[in-house]
């Protein structure tokens, strides 16, 4: 991410300082309700463009179905998921409605086969009733949430597992996904060097972390349902 000029350098440092932490920009544009989703589904999402300055996501309107189902492609410059589908089910004007792990599919470009669009659309029920008691919801916001961890929390477990070279030696590419009711974290990281990225599970008393290394920056979902799964998400601790 090179930068000119000293404006975007103190955009850069601002960036570094408070990525794992805070997020300093507010959507403000007509979709708000698959921009919910894409912040609570999508891992690494920041929920805007920084090219010098911060912009706003595109997010492009394709489509709905005879029930009201909203088709979207989602896009904001990231190497995972970089350009996304995403199905927003049902939304009010405090809650938008999806298929947990199946609201969205990815690509490296813009670039989907009508195979892929058929199948992930039968996925989401296409075309037929609206069933609320198969969805997730997410509160509809305009900004992703402040992290309820500091760095300093999250340095030791983020240099141990992606040890020597393969970590940076502060937070900037660190970023703070979700938390569950319960008070779980989430946290995202590329890795320095190597082609891999990491989502980190931290709990709200401590110890014990832990970590789902992933090499494949497009097709995850169900290795992070297990992950999830596996770590009680969402469950009483």
């Amino acid at each position: 991410m090179e930068k000119k000029l000293i404006l975007p350098v103190l955009v850069l440092l601002s960036t570094t300082v408070t990525s794992c932490t805070s997020e300093p920009y507010t959507y403000g544009g007509d979709y708000p309700a698959v921009y919910s989703v894409v912040l609570n589904t999508i891992p690494e999402t920041r929920g805007y463009s920084l090219f010098e300055t911060y912009l706003a996501p595109e997010i492009d309107y394709k489509e709905s179905d005879d029930f009201g189902r909203e088709l979207f492609l989602y896009y904001e410059g990231n190497n995972v998921s970089a350009y996304s589908l995403v199905i927003v089910q049902y939304s009010n004007s405090n809650e938008a409605y999806y298929y947990p792990y199946l609201n969205f599919i990815s690509s490296e470009s813009n670039d989907f086969s009508e195979e892929e669009i058929a199948n992930f659309k039968l996925q989401n029920d296409w075309n037929t009733e609206i069933q609320l008691d198969k969805c997730s919801w997410a509160n509809i916001i305009s900004r992703r949430e402040d992290s309820p961890l500091t760095y300093a929390q999250i340095k030791s477990f983020y240099e141990a597992v992606l040890p020597g070279e393969e970590h940076f030696s502060d937070d900037r590419w660190i970023r703070y996904f979700k938390s569950d009711n319960y008070g779980r974290s989430l946290y995202t990281v590329e890795a320095r060097l190597v082609s891999k990225w990491v989502i980190m599970l931290f709990q709200p008393d401590g110890p014990p972390a832990d970590a789902l290394i992933l090499t494949d920056f497009y097709s995850y979902q169900s290795l992070l349902k297990t992950f999830l799964e596996r770590n009680h998400w969402d469950e009483p601790l």
